[in-house]
């Protein structure tokens, strides 16, 4: 009786072996992105929108996501070196194609120069219809931007434009509000975010100049580094794709308030 068990216990784990070959390994990456709210942070319901759809997509196709909140410039450091599987979220431009591989797009919020409600700074062109004269119409002007952002192609490479760093996106609107610079580039949501939670910004009057730049999409960067990388890109850009598909992404900007005017 006991050969005949040891016997069945051998044909029965035989048996099994094809199921469990079938089930599909996980991929697990680490991706390393900002305190950047309402779009990713830590303190945020699901560490924000970005981290949200980031993870659903790249589940979807078996690749399980981590994601470390830390200073930027530390961020992209580690994902350029490869000790990260990519950082997120980026806005595209050759200046980062150089060095990260992008990911398929979602969508993200408008951006533009902020200004204090009492100026009456504004363009002089429209800056959907002609961007660089836009710019050049408020060139007199200090514009503050965040150190290690990309902002917009055509208003990164003005170099008439007289610039001043800050280290985030907090700081510069903090500036901007106590007259240090005359404007400040920003991120619609993230703006009107911090005006509403930061204590040193309560009372402050700002607003974007209208219309805004663009309304960039975002993207993971990938890191030509990391050979985990190159298996999760096209693994969590087919999931991004049923997002977008099946509307998930539109949900999930409604639950952290990012799909009507402020």
């Amino acid at each position: 009786m006991r050969a005949v068990s040891v016997v069945s216990a051998i044909a029965l784990s035989l048996l099994c072996m094809p199921l469990a070959a079938q089930q599909p390994a996980r991929l697990q990456v680490r991706l390393a992105t900002l305190e950047w709210p309402p779009y990713v942070g830590s303190a945020l319901v699901g560490q924000g929108y970005v981290a949200e759809v980031v993870r659903d997509a790249c589940a979807r196709h078996g690749v399980e996501v981590q994601i470390d909140v830390m200073p930027w410039a530390r961020a992209l450091m580690l994902g350029l070196r490869g000790d990260y599987a990519g950082v997120m979220p980026e806005y595209r431009s050759t200046r980062r194609e150089a060095e990260f591989a992008f990911s398929a797009s979602f969508p993200g919020g408008p951006v533009g120069l902020y200004r204090r409600r009492s100026d009456a700074i504004a363009y002089a062109h429209d800056p959907s219809d002609d961007l660089d004269a836009a710019l050049r119409s408020v060139s007199q002007y200090r514009i503050g931007i965040v150190r290690d952002y990309i902002n917009n192609a055509t208003f990164d490479r003005a170099s008439y434009l007289k610039r001043e760093e800050a280290a985030s996106d907090s700081v510069n609107l903090r500036k901007l509000a106590h007259g240090r610079v005359d404007l400040a580039f920003a991120d619609r949501w993230v703006a009107e975010y911090l005006l509403r939670t930061d204590p040193l910004l309560r009372g402050a009057e700002l607003e974007m100049l209208q219309p805004p730049i663009e309304e960039p999409a975002l993207h993971i960067a990938w890191s030509r580094q990391s050979d985990v990388a190159a298996v999760a890109r096209p693994a969590c850009d087919a999931g991004l794709a049923e997002l977008l598909g099946d509307g998930t992404i539109e949900q999930l900007r409604k639950r952290h308030g990012l799909s009507s005017s402020p």
